[in-house]
């Protein structure tokens, strides 16, 4: 998850605490969640950072979850 948010960062020319403070990280990593209303429920997360960098967290977690991740 972090390499990811680092990844996110750079491309949209921000700080990675701004896509997701590590506290964000920590609960995706606990809660794993999988669907935008899972991802809501993760204190951090709300419409607009869903809309924003989403996507890319909730399928990395669901290739984790399906054991397809490389890590």
């Amino acid at each position: 998850l972090r390499k990811l948010r680092k990844s996110i960062a750079d491309e949209s020319n921000v700080p990675p605490y701004v896509v997701f403070n590590d506290a964000t990280l920590i609960e995706m990593a606990e809660q794993m969640p999988i669907t935008a209303s899972e991802m809501l429920s993760v204190n951090g997360v709300g419409m607009r950072k869903l809309e924003r960098f989403g996507k890319p967290f909730m399928a990395l977690i669901r290739a984790h979850v399906d054991g397809d991740d490389e890590e």
